[in-house]
């Protein structure tokens, strides 16, 4: 779900709705949207 929210608001909302008391938890879930881009380059890159 964080990863979600990630996606629609802001760092510090997300932190916020997730109960997180420090915004390096919140971040540790930024990772997790890096997978789906490289997942699209990989698809659809011209070279690859």
């Amino acid at each position: 779900m964080i990863v979600h929210w990630l996606r629609k608001y802001d760092l510090r909302t997300v932190q916020y709705m997730a109960g997180h008391k420090y915004v390096s938890s919140t971040e540790a879930y930024r990772k997790y949207l890096l997978d789906g881009l490289q997942a699209d380059v990989m698809k659809y890159h011209p070279i690859v």
